[in-house]
């Protein structure tokens, strides 16, 4: 019986696959390039760009594929509204991991309940349980992504010369699944994201590459958005600067020790402080949550610095420097979006934002 289930399945997959991308910013409409090059039937949910693309597509202006690049999906302006060009073999999230916005909810019309397989391409740790809650019968993939993308303007997408996607299923054991059905699904999203142009790379438990990359989302994003300084320029204001980032980054890796993660070790620190220090004399980085704060947008707060935070707390780990930017960016966040220009931030304005918020 197991054969026959997994040779439909790949029937299934063999055949162009129907994949919805919610979230098609910068990030996004790269996967939306990647998978239309691999022959997939795509679907991008548009917000702000909706009008552009839905006319024009995509162009794309990049160091890694290349110049003038453009790609024209389905377009809708929500999943629920999407559902016309289904039902999805993926659904690839790719926006903010932002608690409020209740993403899994969002995403459900066009989740078909055994089949559809859901990407998770965001930052942050334990960002996947709401989903695993919300679809217990469908397969969940992590991943984290390293990806210099931005969106100019609407529908016009600037990308650097890199693109890596880590990829793995949630829980890690789900992989070696009795039905066979969760590691198909993850190795025939592997085959057709580098059929595209992706370098995708498989994890046995993603979770440890998440705790990986947070060594720079938990210290560069927050200490960047918090002093509206690229990396190079804040490490020049002082002696005290560098210090504090390694000392940050040295937090991350004693949760991540605690929580069995052995390979996490102090030269990562170093590896990571030496790519910082390589890039002065030029312009340096300007991390998403800096990136954020210019534009005036909600910052990942909860995902990068509140949830480890918790985890540290359950088990003993005291990470005093994580507790301060976590305080400071969560004040900034709520600045973001409830100030008035030219004032500072009243109690008054956040009363009604408490009452939905979880604290630490």
């Amino acid at each position: 019986m197991l054969g026959d289930i997994s040779n439909i399945a790949r029937e299934i997959y063999a055949m162009a696959p129907k994949v919805l991308v919610h979230g098609s910013g910068a990030v996004g409409s790269i996967y939306i390039y990647l998978l239309d090059k691999a022959g997939c039937d795509v679907t991008a949910v548009c917000r702000s760009n909706h009008d552009v693309v839905k006319t024009d597509g995509f162009t794309i202006e990049s160091d890694l594929y290349g110049k003038g690049l453009h790609v024209h999906p389905n377009v809708a302006r929500t999943p629920d509204e999407a559902v016309q060009f289904g039902p999805f073999d993926y659904v690839l999230v790719t926006t903010k991991a932002l608690p409020l916005a209740k993403t899994p909810q969002t995403i459900a019309p066009a989740i078909t309940t055994k089949h559809t397989s859901i990407v998770l391409i965001q930052n942050g740790i334990a960002i996947e349980e709401s989903y695993a809650k919300s679809f217990p019968n469908n397969t969940i993939i992590s991943t984290v992504v390293y990806l210099p993308t931005t969106q100019t303007k609407p529908g016009k997408i600037l990308m650097g010369n890199v693109e890596l996607l880590e990829v793995g299923t949630f829980p890690a054991s789900a992989y070696q699944n009795e039905d066979g059905l969760a590691k198909i699904a993850t190795d025939n999203l592997a085959a057709i994201l580098k059929k595209g142009g992706s370098n995708v790379r498989f994890y046995d438990d993603i979770q440890e590459r998440r705790w990986n990359k947070l060594l720079i989302n938990a210290s560069w994003n927050p200490i960047c958005a918090l002093t509206l300084s690229r990396d190079v320029a804040y490490l020049a204001s002082s002696t005290a600067a560098e210090p504090l980032v390694s000392a940050v980054m040295a937090e991350v890796v004693a949760i991540a020790q605690a929580l069995g993660y052995s390979k996490m070790d102090p030269s990562f620190i170093k590896e990571q402080m030496k790519k910082a220090m390589d890039r002065r004399g030029g312009k340096g980085i300007e991390p998403s949550m800096l990136v954020d704060v210019l534009s005036r947008r909600r910052m990942e707060v909860e995902v990068i610095l509140g949830n480890p935070i918790k985890i540290a707390q359950r088990l003993g780990v005291p990470v005093p420097r994580l507790e301060t930017l976590y305080a400071l960016s969560a004040a900034l966040d709520e600045s973001i979006a409830y100030r008035q220009p030219g004032k500072s931030l009243g109690g008054d304005e956040t009363k009604q934002s408490h009452s939905a918020k979880s604290y630490i």
